[in-house]
């Protein structure tokens, strides 16, 4: 291999590497925090439905709202997964609203 050939192909490398790190190595960790999150919002949506079916008193709201706050976290630190109190309640809202919207 002579001299030019070697400092093509290593420009070709270093450019290569380069772009990898700026855009491939970025959309793989969005990819991953997606998968994530919809892993989330499946789980939020499974504890609602599971306390809706075992308490069915009305009034008992924040009592279903709290179990199913700690079935997700209890679940999330088994995944390894991070969440504050007031987003998983945000989600657990706006999967109850999803729930009635979808029962009318």
């Amino acid at each position: 291999m002579n001299d030019i050939t070697f400092m093509i192909l290593k420009i070709v490398i270093s450019v290569c590497a380069a772009l990898i790190t700026a855009y491939v190595i970025p959309y793989l960790r969005t990819l991953k925090n997606d998968r994530r999150y919809a892993a989330v919002i499946d789980m939020v949506a499974l504890a609602v439905r599971a306390a809706e079916q075992t308490i069915r008193e009305s009034g008992m709201g924040a009592v279903k709202k709290e179990q199913v706050i700690a079935l997700v976290q209890d679940w999330m630190r088994e995944q390894g997964y991070d969440m504050s109190y007031d987003q998983l309640s945000s989600l657990i809202e706006a999967c109850v609203y999803q729930m009635k919207k979808e029962s009318k």
